[in-house]
């Protein structure tokens, strides 16, 4: 399940940011089983994108590290609730959907495999500064009004739950992880492309800026990158992060990244 991101033409995202949402090409991670779930792997050099989309009530956990990014899609039916939109009990949703991500099915691959140790770290250990998110739809009249919630998401508690038990496996993420929430959507809008509905992109820029210094002029610099995390055509965030095993172009060797 372990994939590698592809190159593709870099723009500028402001102000129009919709529309640099649609022009992105994200590889879209598979969505079988109740719980599915990759890593992948960020390029040395090049622009590149993965994401989720078709989440229209489903929930998806997104961890972000200077190695790469791991992007699960969590079904709404079976796993919060049932066919009968009834909440499924807590073992039931516990085993579904945490379990499935530490321990890894056979559409998801396990978090806990990519953590590593002190003496061998994984993709996602603490020295990689990992960054745990978690999408999941705001609730709507409709489910105010016929199930009662009270809340700003729909399944507010138990993605908070999903939350603190990820950040919990992973060392170095810290908090409670990062909940966000996304406008509820038909099936076909969150599956369209070019759109931005129903849908989250990680976008990697590996070679974002290099920082140089006028005291060694052999020097090639410090290759700067940068992911930045979309929910529908909403920047969220981003992060930067050095390379320091990467030499400038020009003077080019790559690393094997992950």
């Amino acid at each position: 399940m372990i994939s590698s991101l592809t190159a593709y033409a870099f723009q500028d995202a402001s102000p129009h940011y919709d529309s640099y949402v649609q022009s992105l090409a994200p590889i879209w991670i598979d969505q079988l089983g109740p719980v599915s779930a990759q890593w992948f792997e960020y390029p040395s050099c090049g622009h590149s994108a993965v994401g989720v989309k078709g989440i229209y009530g489903c929930t998806a956990v997104i961890i972000a590290s200077e190695k790469g990014v791991y992007i699960s899609h969590i079904w709404e039916n079976p796993v919060f609730v049932d066919h009968d939109f009834n909440p499924t009990d807590e073992k039931s949703f516990t085993i579904n959907a945490f379990n499935s991500l530490r321990d890894g099915t056979e559409y998801a691959q396990s978090i806990t495999g990519l953590i590593g140790t002190d003496q061998n770290p994984g993709v996602l250990n603490a020295i990689y500064a990992p960054k745990v998110f978690v999408l999941t739809p705001f609730a709507t009249e409709w489910d105010r009004q016929n199930f009662g919630i009270s809340t700003t998401l729909r399944y507010q508690m138990r993605v908070q739950e999903l939350a603190q038990q990820i950040v919990s496996i992973v060392p170095g993420s810290g908090g409670n992880g990062i909940i966000l929430g996304y406008t509820r959507t038909s099936r076909q809008a969150s599956s369209q492309v070019p759109g931005i509905a129903g849908r989250a992109i990680l976008e990697i820029d590996p070679s974002y800026a290099r920082l140089t210094t006028p005291y060694d002029s052999k020097s090639t610099g410090l290759q700067i990158g940068r992911w930045r995390l979309w929910v529908e055509d909403q920047l969220i965030t981003y992060q930067d992060f050095w390379l320091p095993h990467i030499t400038a172009p020009g003077g080019t060797s790559r690393r094997d990244i992950g």
